[in-house]
């Protein structure tokens, strides 16, 4: 915590002092410029010492694209090929103002722009996507291949639709991006350190341009590698709070009533191949031709250690929190349920490929591109899972304030002291495939008031198709030995600092994968009547979807350099169709509709260095293709295979009368530009929601399966969402400093944000309560912090981010309304370069530097109880290290 509020003080300071001197310190050069961005560039070659290489020169052009963009934008650009700070394109997103991301496993996931997943995802400008979401999976692309990340927070007609959120925007290379001929890559090796794991990867570059009989051609391919062995620890309290009448005091107390230690590890590998062409005939006119294929392969090998502490024969050492018969701590002698492990084996493998090629056409004032592209991602999942119980007596020592336990009593390390309980398998299979075809003119308009003209059309054909089956055989009462399942047992160790309890004796992944027929006949033998087969489980089709969209826009550029803005309208026709198992397909007003979003922006330089935007526009966001399904997937089994009131079965389902939303922008943003590498901006924020998309949870009971907990979205009522983003960056280019101390700089952006929405009234119907509580998964406030060295060829970049806590679920069950409020921990991350020679350059890059947790409450008052709190769980975040050359050869 001190060191938190140290480096935000410091950096905060920093950034502060070096954005309120510099325009000052330069100001003879820009008494005499027109132009900040000249201005920037005089002084800098007035004073031979700043060189714009590496860092500085990624910020110049994140700056760039900010100050000239008809949008609102924030990018992340690349300082050099084959180099962004960061371990995937995630992870580079949440450097971005008002960008927050969920971390877990060693990198960044779950991307939300201003604290909401709603946006669009393109690729080069491409619509792209994995599988049959309407989103690219950021995490999959690594950071390694891209030269830029744009988040589009405005929208303008022009813009492939955004969601409620935005755009993000991947930016490859092109070979006409380089002078000449190159080839530039960089080797590395990465170390987990709870994985205790080092793996080599790679990315490589290479480019070239000719001049030709039939013009200038040029050619680029990018090939990258990376891979990581990542272990996360996490120790939780059960979310269901027991009220025993204890032995042997026959005191009532009330607690969480099983503990479990969750292990989540694995090896992911993310190959990745793009390749440009392009070919400029003449001055005026280019074709272009290009290709991406982003692998993501992920091999899960996850492990839980749960404990009971219910139905013990006594309970000794109890302490309570001051006042309560909460008890925060003791022994259970015998506890009533079994001591339970599984060990997963899954195998997830993704393929996504697009092909795209177009023309650019310049004469004079006119205008023209053209744009054809064809998208195919692939997505295949398969789950093993053995369950295992401990029989036989035991002790157990428990803490429930951090949450914790000891088992005593037990051979954990001899797998004969191990009863098999079932085999639980998922295969699923995902697809989605499009075709898009764009066609944009604009032309140049010479008069005062109006600048220039721009209309476009785009169509796309999208289809979705989503298959997901499981199954479980429970043979827990015919009481075999687990060493008589035909695969291999070793003793797993996990994070000694998670558990007292932390290594046991469990099946190996590989032996699990590699005798999934040996393991299927073994539960035929044993069990005839278990409906089990040597093949694995058939995959059954949840929906099929179809999608046709006809977007035309128009849009008018208006003013000039000093004062300018933008009125546009696209007009969307959607026709679509969701068919699921039952053939359910969604009403005919939400199949077949019409969108009409009108847009308009000013940007006004009213200074020098100075400019004021405003813009308003309309968006809608569209359900995704499984929300709009009738099925309903039932989860894994709770541990035990019957649901029960604390360890309900976990199921989903769609919602075929689901239908988009829509949402009314509106942005303003001051920013001042005081030097090429330095700006300030202040952008506020507020969105009105009608119809805002969340799921609602609820519990039924089966007379098969017991207690189901179902998640299921619905459309709510209206919302808003407000917020406030400041962000600067600057450099120590003083001319009174030495030489050394103008290498320093400093970047800080701070987002807050309030977000709320009327929540379904939990009574199993669309009645609402009033907008009070902030959306789940939304901080109110995300922060980055950065210092930053350059100079004698050395680099270094020192970041600090974090997020406040969030509301991560709110339940109704019964009279209960249960709360979890998750609290992510802060991250220290270094990178370092050291150039030893022009083009060979060393780098290291060190994670979560700091190791702090990540922590998860809740809070329930299940049947007229008073309400009681407890830590849900604590999860131990993997740190990384990585140590790598980088070359570039050419021009």
């Amino acid at each position: 915590m001190r060191l938190g509020i140290l480096m935000r003080c410091t950096v905060s300071a920093g950034v502060l002092a070096l954005a309120a001197t510099p325009a000052f310190a330069q100001g003879g050069a820009q008494a005499n410029a027109s132009d900040p961005a000249q201005a920037g560039a005089t002084s800098d070659s007035q004073d031979d010492a700043i060189v714009v290489t590496g860092i500085r020169r990624s910020l110049q052009s994140s700056e760039n694209i900010r100050r000239n963009s008809d949008q609102i934008v924030d990018a992340v650009v690349a300082e050099d090929i084959g180099k962004l700070p960061d371990l995937n394109t995630a992870e580079t997103a949440a450097r971005i103002p008002g960008v927050q991301v969920y971390r877990q496993g060693g990198e960044a996931q779950n991307v939300l722009v201003r604290g909401l997943p709603f946006f669009t995802t393109t690729y080069n400008g491409r619509e792209i996507f994995t599988a049959e979401t309407r989103l690219v999976a950021l995490q999959d692309f690594p950071s390694a291949n891209i030269a830029a990340l744009e988040v589009f927070k405005t929208s303008t007609a022009d813009l492939v639709e955004p969601g409620l959120a935005g755009l993000v925007n991947v930016r490859s290379r092109r070979p006409f991006d380089f002078a000449g001929g190159q080839v530039a890559g960089s080797i590395w090796e990465l170390r987990t350190v709870q994985g205790h794991s080092w793996r080599p990867s790679f990315n490589v570059l290479a480019t070239d341009r000719w001049e030709t009989g039939i013009g200038e051609i040029g050619i680029l391919i990018n090939g990258s590698y990376d891979q990581m062995e990542y272990l996360d620890a996490e120790i939780s309290n059960t979310d269901f709070i027991a009220d025993p009448v204890v032995p042997p005091s026959g005191q009532r107390v009330r607690l969480p009533d099983i503990q479990r230690l969750f292990y989540r590890s694995g090896r992911r590998e993310r190959p990745s191949i793009n390749a440009a062409v392009q070919w400029r005939p003449s001055d005026n006119l280019e074709f272009y031709g290009e290709f991406l294929w982003q692998g993501f392969r992920n091999q899960i090998d996850d492990r839980l250690l749960e404990e009971p502490l219910y139905g013990g024969q006594a309970y000794n050492n109890l302490t309570f929190r001051d006042g309560t018969n909460l008890v925060s701590s003791g022994t259970v002698v015998n506890p009533a349920g079994n001591l339970f492990s599984f060990q997963g084996g899954t195998y997830n493998r993704t393929n996504t490929f697009q092909y795209a090629g177009g023309l650019r056409y310049n004469q004079d004032r006119l205008h023209i591109n053209v744009d054809i592209a064809r998208t195919i991602s692939t997505f295949r999942g398969s789950t093993e899972s053995l369950d295992r119980i401990w029989p036989g007596a035991r002790t157990v020592d428990f803490d429930l304030e951090r949450p914790s336990f000891s088992v005593s009593g037990i051979d954990f390390g001899d797998p004969a002291a191990q009863t098999f309980q079932g085999l639980f398998e998922e295969n699923q299979k995902s697809a989605g495939q499009d075709w898009q075809v764009r066609g944009d003119l604009t032309y140049d308009v010479d008069n005062p008031v109006l600048r220039n003209i721009q209309v476009g059309v785009r169509y796309t054909n999208r289809d979705a198709q989503r298959l997901y089956s499981n199954r479980y055989a429970n043979i827990l009462g015919l009481g075999l030995n687990a060493t008589t399942l035909p695969v291999d047992f070793d003793i797993f160790r996990g994070v000694d600092q998670a558990n007292p309890t932390y290594q046991w004796a469990a099946p190996t992944y590989q032996s699990i994968r590699d005798n999934l027929v040996q393991l299927r006949q073994f539960i035929i033998d044993n069990c005839p009547t278990c409906g089990y087969t040597t093949a694995p489980v058939v995959p059954a089709l949840l929906f099929d979807a179809h999608e046709n969209t006809l977007a035309g826009y128009g849009q008018l550029g208006l003013g000039d350099n000093d004062l300018s803005g933008i009125i546009g309208l696209r007009v969307n026709r959607i026709d679509s169709e969701v068919s699921g198992p039952s053939g359910i397909t969604p009403p005919e007003a939400a199949r077949e509709r019409t969108e009409v979003l009108p847009n308009a922006s000013l940007r006004w330089r009213f200074d020098r260095s100075f400019q004021l935007r405003l813009a308003i526009s309309k968006t809608i966001t569209r359900p995704d293709f499984g929300q709009l399904s009738s099925a309903v997937v039932l989860g894994a089994p709770p541990p035990g295979g019957v649901g029960t009131d604390s360890s309900p079965y976990g199921a989903s389902s769609g919602n075929p009368a689901l239908r988009p939303y829509s949402s009314w922008n509106y942005d303003a943003s001051l920013e001042y530009y005081f030097a090429r590498s330095g700006f300030a901006a202040l952008t506020a924020f507020h969105r009105t929601v009608n119809g805002f998309i969340q799921n609602e949870t609820f519990r039924v009971t089966d007379p098969v399966l017991g207690v189901v907990e179902i998640s299921h979205p619905v459309n709510t009522g209206k919302g808003r969402i407000s917020g406030v983003e400041f962000q600067a960056q600057a450099f120590a280019d003083f001319s009174w400093l030495p030489d050394w101390a103008r290498g320093f700089g400093a970047q800080a952006n701070i987002t807050y944000l309030d977000a709320k929405t009327q929540q379904p009234d939990g009574a199993g119907g669309l009645v609402f309560l009033p907008i009070t509580d902030q959306l789940n998964g939304v901080s109110r406030w995300n922060y980055n912090l950065v210092g930053i060295y350059e100079r004698y060829g050395f680099s270094a970049r020192l970041s600090y981010s974090g997020r406040s806590h969030f509301a991560a679920t709110r339940q109704y069950r019964g009279d209960d309304i249960y709360t979890e409020t998750a609290r992510p921990a802060d991250r220290l991350d270094l990178s370092v370069n050291y150039a030893v020679l022009p083009n060979l350059t060393i780098f290291g890059d060190w994670t979560n530097i700091t190791r702090a947790h990540f922590h998860q409450d809740f809070s329930s008052a299940r049947a007229g109880a008073p309400r009681a709190d407890y830590l849900r769980y604590i999860r131990f975040d993997e740190t990384t290290v990585s140590l790598g050359i980088r070359f570039n050869f050419g021009g």
